[in-house]
C-alpha cells in the first residue's frame, strides 16, 4: 500500500517510491489495485490493467447457515494455505497463517474457503477462494453469518453474478470498480478464475 501526503502530492514522491519498491522486488511480478490517483503513476511505471475491484459494504442481518460450507479447524489450515498458494501463485503463508490465528471465522467448502475478521466497523470478508460462483456464495454467507456490524468484501471478477447478488441482500457497492493491475507479467500468476476476494484491497 502506498500513500503520499496531500501536501507532497504532484512532487514526484509516489513514482520514486514505486520505483525503489520495483527496485527491490527484482524479477518477481509485482500487482496491485489502483486508486483514480496512483493509476497514471502505475500506468506510467509499466503495469498493465488486468481486471477490476469492487468494494462492497454495508448491513447483512439475518443470513441462514448454508448447507455446503462448514467451520474450519486447525486441521484445514495446511489444505488452506496451499490452495491460496495456487489461485494466488504467491506463498502468503507466515501473513495468511497470521490471519486464521484471530480470524473472528473461517469457513471451508470443497475446494473453497473464506476468512471472517475483525477490522472495527466491519467484518471483513477475505481473502475468498471459491470453485464456483454456487460455492462462493456459500461460503460468504457463512462467513457473514450473525455478523454485528456492517460487513465489507472486496470483490474482484472471478463470478461477476456475484456483484447483483450481494448488494440484493445489503451491502452497497462503491462509487467505482477500481483497476488491478500487473506488472512484470502479462496476466496474474495463480489461478485468479477461482480468486473471488482478496484479503482486503491493500493486502492483496
Amino acid at each position: 500500500m502506498m500513500l503520499v501526503a496531500g501536501r507532497y502530492g504532484r512532487q514526484g514522491l509516489g513514482t520514486r517510491l514505486m520505483e525503489h519498491a520495483l527496485e527491490v522486488a527484482g524479477d518477481r511480478v509485482v500487482e496491485l489495485t489502483a486508486t483514480r490517483f496512483g493509476r497514471p503513476v502505475y500506468e506510467r511505471l509499466g503495469f498493465r490493467t488486468t481486471g477490476s475491484l469492487t468494494i462492497t459494504m454495508g448491513p447483512m442481518q439475518g443470513t441462514a447457515w448454508p448447507s455446503g460450507a462448514r467451520e474450519a479447524t486447525p486441521d484445514d489450515h495446511a489444505a488452506l494455505l496451499a490452495l491460496d498458494a495456487e489461485v494466488t501463485g504467491a506463498d502468503r503463508g507466515k501473513a495468511l497463517s497470521a490471519l486464521l490465528a484471530t480470524a473472528e471465522r473461517t469457513v471451508v467448502t470443497d475446494g473453497g474457503f473464506a476468512v471472517a475478521w475483525n477490522a472495527g466497523p466491519h467484518r471483513v470478508i477475505g481473502p475468498v477462494v471459491a470453485p464456483s460462483e454456487e460455492a462462493a456464495r456459500e461460503l460468504i454467507l457463512a462467513a457473514a453469518h450473525g455478523a454485528d456490524r456492517d460487513v465489507r468484501i472486496d470483490l474482484l471478477d472471478a463470478y461477476p453474478g456475484l456483484r447483483p447478488w450481494l448488494t440484493g441482500l445489503g451491502p452497497a457497492e462503491g462509487p467505482a470498480a477500481l483497476p488491478t493491475m500487473v506488472y512484470g507479467a502479462h496476466r496474474h500468476p495463480g489461478d485468479r478464475g477461482r480468486y473471488v476476494a482478496p484479503i482486503l484491497i491493500s493486502m492483496g
